[in-house]
């Protein structure tokens, strides 16, 4: 997929052709004015606005986006005032997803990293650390193919995309990562971007090998009691575990859970084609259950002794027993 834009996206490789081909992707300003009214689905929200085809983003002081025919984004910025970084930051993510998800493709909210020419993903809320995972494995030789939402094709490809770190001011302090010296995120926002050439990166599809569900453990200590994991090692929350989700239908909620943005999905009237993508890639692909330490520095050094490629060597002492699922 080549995508064409009038603005730049740093954190895309992005191409410009005199002829746009039927798999190219304009992305430009307009006028929301020009804009066609819609009638949008019941999955709707004053500030966005979907409908099979069509998805509309109001953001007051950023501006307005729209994808739609799996082809075309547009935007206006609000005043100004806005500056390019802070449109991109939307255009990269939730107009790029909503137009991904128009095309057909599984969108996941994760990061890919690639080693050895195969990929692993990981999978996690905003909060559980995959940037700040991705980077540690970054130092170990892995990759970034894909961050904050991941595309994976029917044949278990991960494409690349987005191709930068955000790491929040605690994250790169612990780190120590000279952040004065890299650029915001958005501004007003203690967060910031790694990119190339600081970042190796991979730019050619992969094919995915594991995919882990992320999940911190910085309160498993204080409730032993209510976690009953009977495998050695599993409790101690200075160690790096991983349990295989070997109950399909458990490892396909999981998935269906970490779909980027699954009001987009619904809206746009592609939940159907979810669940059947997402129960597609769970037969072909093991998922992992992935506990992490609490602790930038902790979980850098426990990294240093343990592979993410060999789901196994991750597993509990004298147990390779499937992981306490919740459904």
């Amino acid at each position: 997929m080549q995508i064409s834009s009038d603005i730049q996206l740093p954190e895309l490789r992005t191409e410009v052709k005199a002829e746009a081909g039927p798999d190219q992707v304009i992305i430009a300003a307009s006028s929301r004015k020009d804009w066609p009214a819609i009638n949008a689905s019941d999955h709707s929200t004053p500030s966005l606005q979907m409908i099979p085809a069509d998805w509309r983003l109001e953001l007051e002081g950023i501006g307005w986006f729209r994808a739609h025919e799996g082809r075309f984004i547009s935007w206006q910025r609000w005043d100004d005032s806005v500056s390019d970084r802070d449109l991109r930051t939307f255009l990269v993510s939730s107009a790029l997803g909503a137009l991904l998800i128009q095309r057909g493709f599984l969108v996941l909210n994760g990061t890919a990293l690639v080693k050895d020419g195969k990929a692993l993903l990981l999978l996690g809320s905003p909060a559980s650390g995959k940037s700040t995972l991705a980077w540690c494995l970054h130092q170990q030789g892995w990759q970034l193919l894909s961050s904050e939402l991941t595309v994976i094709d029917e044949q278990g490809m991960v494409l690349p995309g987005m191709q930068q770190l955000k790491l929040w001011y605690d994250a790169a302090e612990e780190l120590m990562l000279d952040w004065q010296q890299l650029p915001l995120v958005r501004k007003a926002l203690k967060r910031y971007a790694i990119l190339p050439p600081d970042l190796s990166v991979v730019s050619e599809p992969m094919p995915l090998a594991v995919i882990y569900g992320l999940n911190r453990r910085e309160q498993k200590d204080k409730n032993k009691e209510e976690v009953k994991d009977k495998e050695e090692g599993a409790d101690d929350p200075d160690a790096i575990c991983a349990w295989q989700v070997i109950r399909q239908q458990v490892a396909l909620l999981q998935l269906r859970n970490q779909a980027f943005q699954p009001r987009f999905y619904r809206g746009m009237g592609k939940e159907q084609q979810l669940f059947i993508q997402a129960a597609a890639l769970v037969k072909r692909v093991e998922v992992h259950r992935l506990a992490l330490p609490d602790g930038v520095k902790l979980m850098k050094k426990v990294l240093k002794d343990k592979s993410l490629e060999d789901p196994v060597s991750l597993a509990p002492k004298q147990s390779q027993a499937e992981s306490p699922e919740e459904e």
